[in-house]
C-alpha cells in the first residue's frame, strides 16, 4: 500500500502554476485511496481514548521490532564503552593531565549526553503518543497529505505500535523515528519525536467561540443589517471581517489560524468552506469551480474508477493544503476576505427574503439546496410527510427535484460537482448515504431527521 515518495513529494511542492496531473495523478489517487481507510482505522482508534493506552517510557515494539537487535546493542555497546572509559580515567598512571584522562573524560561526558537525549526522548515521545488521541479527534483539514499520513499512523500506532518499531536509538541525535510506508518508508526520513508532529495543527476555529463569532459577524453585517430596514454596507462588513481574519494571527494559535479558517469554517450560504468554495483556486485556476472540480473527479476516477465521495473530497483537501504555503498565504487570505465578504453579502440579500416571507410561509422550513419551504405538516404528519418517506427509503419531491434510492443509495435528478451516476438521469447525493442525505437536505438542529446520523 506504499506510495513512491517522489509523487508525494511532487504533490505537495506543487505551485499555483502547475496543473498538469498527467504524471502525479497515479500517486495522488493511490495515496487519496490508503488516506480514506487509515482515516477511518484512526477515527476508530480514537474512540477509545487516551485511557485505553498504557504509556512506557520505552515501548517493546523498540526491542522486538526491525531496529530490536540495534536498540539492545545500543545500551550493551554504551555499557562497555563506559566500563572501559572509567578504567582509564581510574587507573592511577593515568594523571589528570594526561591526553588519556582528558580523552576518558570527554567521552564519558559525550556518552553522559547521548544517554539522557535518548531518555529526554523516550519522555516526549511517550507524551507525544499520549496527547495524540485528543489532537487527531480536533485536527485541522488544512494540514497536508504528508502531515496527514504521518500523525494518522502515530494515532494508529498505539493501538499496532508500528511507529514504535520504526523508532531507533543513536548516539548523536537520540531517538528516530523512520517515516511511515506512505512517505517512504526506510527511504532516510527519519523524525525526532519533538519533530513527529511538525506541521500538525488542530482546528483553530473550534477554539475561543472563534466560528460562532464568525457567524455572528457575518449575520450581523447581512440579514440582522437588513431587519431593521439598513442598506447593505460593504465598508463595514469588511473591515469587521478583516479585522477577524488578523485576529486569527495571534501567536496562540501557532500560526496557522488563517489557514485553518480557510479550511475549517464551514457556511451554508457560502457552499461550505472556503477551499470547498472555490475548487479552481487550488485544482485548476484556468477553470470555473464546477469545471474545476468535474475535471479534478474524472481525472482522479481515471486511477480510482470506483472512488468515493469522501475519498477524492480527501485527496483534494490534501492538495489544497500542500499548495498553501507560507509564500502565498497573503495572496490567499486576501481572497478569503473577499470570500467571508461575499457571503456576508449573500446573506443580506437573503435576508430580504425572509423580511417579505408572509406569516404563513414564515412557518414553513427550507430544504435541500434550492430551499424548498414545506408546512410542518408536509414534515412529519401522515405517511406521505417528508419524515416518514425518508425513513421508509420511499422516494420524495422538492419542488422540481424528485428523490429516490438508487441499489440502496441516495440520489437525485440533478447532477452537481463530483456526482456519480446512479441512473436514469440521477446522480448519488455524495456516496449516498442517509447522513449525506442529512447533509444535502441542509438540515441543522432538527431532532425529527435524527434516525439519518444514527
Amino acid at each position: 500500500m506504499g506510495a513512491d515518495a517522489s509523487l508525494i513529494k511532487a504533490a505537495a511542492n506543487m505551485a499555483p502554476k502547475a496543473w498538469d496531473y498527467s504524471g502525479i495523478m497515479k500517486g495522488i489517487a493511490a495515496l487519496g485511496k490508503y488516506a480514506l481507510e487509515k482515516r477511518k482505522v484512526a477515527n476508530e482508534l480514537t474512540i477509545y481514548g487516551n485511557k485505553e493506552f498504557q504509556i512506557k517510557e520505552m515501548p517493546d515494539e523498540m526491542l522486538s521490532g526491525p531496529f530490536g537487535e540495534e536498540n539492545a546493542a545500543f545500551f550493551s555497546n554504551m555499557k562497555e564503552a563506559w566500563g572501559k572509559m572509567v578504567k582509564v580515567r581510574e587507573n592511577p598512571i593515568n594523571i589528570p593531565s594526561s591526553k588519556k584522562y582528558k580523552d576518558s573524560v570527554k567521552t564519558l561526558n559525550m556518552l553522559k549526553g547521548s544517554l539522557e537525549k535518548n531518555k529526554a526522548d523516550l519522555l516526549v515521545w511517550a507524551e507525544v503518543r499520549k496527547n495524540i488521541n485528543e489532537n487527531w479527534s480536533n485536527a485541522s483539514k488544512g494540514i497536508g497529505r504528508e502531515v496527514f499520513h504521518r500523525t494518522a499512523d502515530l494515532q494508529i500506532n498505539n493501538t499496532y505500535g508500528e511507529m514504535n518499531a520504526a523508532a531507533i536509538f543513536t548516539l548523536n541525535n537520540g531517538i528516530q523515528i523512520f517515516a511511515s510506508s506512505d512517505v517512504g518508508m526506510m527511504d532516510g526520513t527519519s523524525y525526532s519525536p519533538s519533530e513527529i508532529m511538525d506541521g500538525f495543527f488542530i482546528n483553530q476555529m473550534s477554539l475561543d467561540n472563534n466560528a460562532k463569532n464568525l457567524t455572528n459577524i457575518i449575520a450581523g453585517a447581512g440579514e440582522k443589517r437588513k431587519r431593521p430596514g439598513k442598506g447593505w454596507n460593504e465598508d463595514v462588513a469588511r473591515t469587521e471581517i478583516n479585522a477577524f481574519v488578523q485576529s486569527m494571527k495571534d501567536a496562540k494559535y501557532g500560526g496557522n489560524g488563517v489557514k485553518s479558517l480557510a479550511f475549517d469554517y464551514s457556511n451554508a450560504i457560502g457552499g461550505g468552506t472556503f477551499v470547498q468554495a472555490n475548487k479552481a483556486m487550488f485544482a485548476d485556476p484556468s477553470k470555473s469551480n464546477e469545471g474545476a472540480e468535474l475535471s479534478y473527479v474524472e481525472q482522479y476516477r481515471k486511477v480510482n474508477p470506483n472512488a468515493s465521495y469522501d475519498e477524492i473530497e480527501l485527496a483534494y483537501s490534501h492538495q489544497a493544503a500542500d499548495v498553501w504555503t507560507d509564500e502565498n498565504s497573503s495572496e490567499y487570505e486576501g481572497k478569503l476576505v473577499n470570500w467571508l465578504v461575499g457571503v456576508a453579502k449573500k446573506s443580506y440579500d437573503q435576508g430580504d427574503a425572509k423580511k417579505d416571507l408572509s406569516t404563513k410561509q414564515a412557518s414553513k422550513q427550507g430544504f435541500g439546496p434550492k430551499e424548498k419551504y414545506l408546512t410542518q405538516t408536509e414534515i412529519e404528519d401522515g405517511p406521505n410527510s417528508l419524515v416518514e418517506r425518508i425513513r421508509s427509503g420511499n422516494p420524495f419531491p422538492l419542488g422540481t427535484l424528485n428523490h429516490k434510492k438508487i441499489n440502496d443509495r441516495w440520489a437525485v435528478n440533478q447532477r452537481f460537482p463530483g456526482a456519480t451516476k446512479a441512473g436514469g438521469g440521477y446522480y448519488y447525493i455524495k456516496d449516498g448515504t442517509n447522513a449525506d442525505l442529512h447533509d444535502y437536505l441542509r438540515i441543522i438542529n432538527d431532532p425529527r431527521f435524527d434516525f439519518l446520523l444514527n
